[in-house]
């Protein structure tokens, strides 16, 4: 049978349809449009089931932990349950006070106070402030039939340090009265000491889950299950250029993702091709945070004609790296002789390193560890990906690279063969 022309209200429609699916710039809310992760939610639906238990979320800036904390919500399995689910943002100038009266707004009570029965936020019954008891309190008057879920999301902006002490004092509470209710703590860090400013008792009572960048799989499922709802598909090349091209970010494989649709959109095509995604790449570089532009520059930016900050800052990004994103200097030492096109060691561009980790660099890269085992990772996540798509663009990957960026076996992306 054959297929039905495509009139113009329904390309418009198609356009109007992908820029909704792909969401570069927000957390996923809808359970069907939510890829991979499936080891981490086994473990947060774990969290919920068990009475006195609670979460520590924590990584990268940018790898989905707000949307996953958003998501759970509708992953719990209920029969005759409700999910009671509260999310705080927390900002840098919020005290423990201030984050639960936040959260009681968005719990009620019924009452006659003489106007007939109505419901009132529990926040009017604490116009003093609140305190950890209090929020026992509160948590413990949900019915067995609620699965309340309270997500501290931005965890890390808290600057107050009695702040983090009276919730960890909170969170060791309920789990010592086992209240059904689950806290889940939610904040960038490499670790969750760090995180939770050394309070172990908060520790002690909570399941730490580390969330990753993204494997191929997940970032593809990204990109192929908005295709299939669009009734679009992408060629294999453009398919894993686009996913090799996110380094696991989830919002990068959202912004190439949509770019690429909608160039195919723009040439009345059903198949996205890797020309497509080249121009995606484009857009995503064009359209980036002034603030990308700006550090890139910074970074890279030199009066000697001979300087290599651009090729350096590429090879950091194009390293092999762990989970969290560091690499060590000796994985900068591939990637830098095949742009370079001549054998490179770690001591022709340690001192550059050093220096990306400097204020006159912009702190580009972050270092941890000491001398001999250092190991450095991109402060800002996005600046990788970007550096990336900017090195593709400004023509440093030779042909047998670029065409590597286009196949699964990234490993081989620097080998002899190239």
């Amino acid at each position: 049978m054959a297929k039905k022309k495509m009139s113009e209200e329904d390309w418009r429609a198609l356009r109007f349809e992908a820029t909704s699916l792909f969401t570069p710039s927000t957390p996923v809310t809808t359970a069907d449009l939510f890829a991979g992760r499936q080891a981490q939610i086994l473990k947060l639906l774990d969290v919920v089931g068990e009475r006195g238990r609670h979460a520590i979320i924590y990584g990268e800036p940018g790898v989905g932990k707000t949307s996953i904390a958003q998501i759970l919500r509708l992953l719990v399995p209920v029969k005759t349950s409700t999910v009671r689910y509260i999310r705080k943002q927390v900002f840098s100038s919020d005290t423990f006070s201030g984050i639960w009266t936040d959260i009681f707004r968005e719990i009620h009570f019924r009452a006659d106070i003489g106007e007939g029965p109505r419901e009132y936020p529990v926040s009017d019954l604490y116009t003093a402030g609140v305190t950890p008891a209090d929020v026992v309190r509160e948590l413990s008057r949900f019915s067995e039939n609620d699965i309340p879920i309270v997500v501290v999301d931005e965890y890390n902006l808290i600057q107050d340090p009695d702040t983090s002490r009276l919730m960890a004092e909170t969170i060791k509470a309920l789990s010592d009265e086992g209240i059904n209710a689950t806290v889940f703590v939610v904040g960038i860090s490499d670790n969750v000491r760090d995180l939770v400013s050394g309070h172990e008792s908060i520790i002690r009572c909570s399941e730490e889950i580390l969330m990753p960048r993204m494997d191929q799989e997940e970032i593809r499922d990204i990109i192929e299950g908005r295709l299939r709802r669009l009734g679009m598909s992408i060629q294999g090349d453009g398919k894993w250029k686009a996913i090799n091209l996110t380094k696991g970010l989830p919002a990068f494989a959202h912004g190439l993702g949509k770019g690429a649709v909608l160039s195919a959109i723009r040439n009345r095509r059903l198949e996205i091709t890797e020309g497509d995604v080249d121009h995606a790449i484009d857009e995503v570089l064009n359209s980036s945070q002034n603030s990308l532009k700006a550090d890139y520059q910074l970074a890279t930016h030199s009066n000697q004609e001979k300087a290599r900050y651009r090729q350096i800052l590429m090879a950091c990004a194009l390293a092999q790296s762990d989970e969290v994103g560091y690499f060590t200097p000796k994985q900068v030492e591939e990637p830098l002789s095949a742009i370079l096109k001549k054998e490179t060691t770690v001591e022709a561009f340690n001192n550059n390193l050093k220096e990306f980790t400097e204020e006159k660099r912009g702190r580009v890269l972050h270092r941890q560890g000491t001398a001999r085992i250092y190991r450095y990772r991109f402060r800002n996540p996005a600046m990788q990906p970007y550096v990336i798509m900017k090195g593709i663009r400004d023509g440093f990957l030779d042909d047998g690279a670029r065409i590597a960026l286009s196949r699964p076996e990234q490993s081989d992306l620097f080998s002899s063969g190239h």
